[in-house]
């Protein structure tokens, strides 16, 4: 278990990751603070100070919360995830996080992906997450990542180009 000063660091160094990866999962700030608080309380009560991969095991955690909420709430289970109505995206956390406008212009068309592509592309380069990681994060083969980040891309430069 960590003591006050690990939290307080374990917090500052991961917080804006995973609120980022949280937000495109369930495009909404509410639920993305609400995840991203019990994925770091899990953290806090699981993990040491020297755990290997912390981001890559939040980010896991993140998105298996995510999957728990959508089946816990049978509203939502019954909608497909990429039909959701997306939050308005210049909110000010948001703003702050994706500073310049071309930029929040490139996450809107990445939020408008499906799931798997958008989870891909944002962990690759927005949180710079290596492969290998992202195969273990969404349960696929490195090989699955390779691919849906090069549909991905192909699919946002099409967006892009509208």
């Amino acid at each position: 278990m960590m003591n006050a000063d690990s939290i307080e660091k374990f917090y500052r160094l991961y917080s804006k990751d995973v609120y980022i990866y949280t937000f495109s999962l369930c495009k909404n700030e509410q639920l993305a603070e609400d995840i991203m608080q019990e994925a770091f309380l899990k953290g806090i009560l699981s993990l040491d100070d020297n755990h290997e991969n912390v981001k890559a095991w939040l980010f896991m955690v993140c998105r298996n919360l995510w999957i728990d909420y959508i089946r816990k709430n049978e509203k939502l289970s019954k909608i497909d995830i990429n039909e959701i109505e997306v939050e308005d995206c210049n909110s000010n956390i948001l703003k702050k996080l994706v500073n310049n406008e071309e930029s929040l212009n490139l996450y809107n068309k990445i939020i408008t992906l499906p799931q798997s592509m958008k989870d891909a592309l944002i962990l690759y380069y927005y949180l710079e997450v290596p492969q290998q990681k992202i195969a273990q994060i969404m349960n696929i083969s490195n090989g699955a990542v390779r691919t849906l980040i090069y549909r991905a891309r192909k699919n946002l430069k099409m967006k892009m180009e509208e």
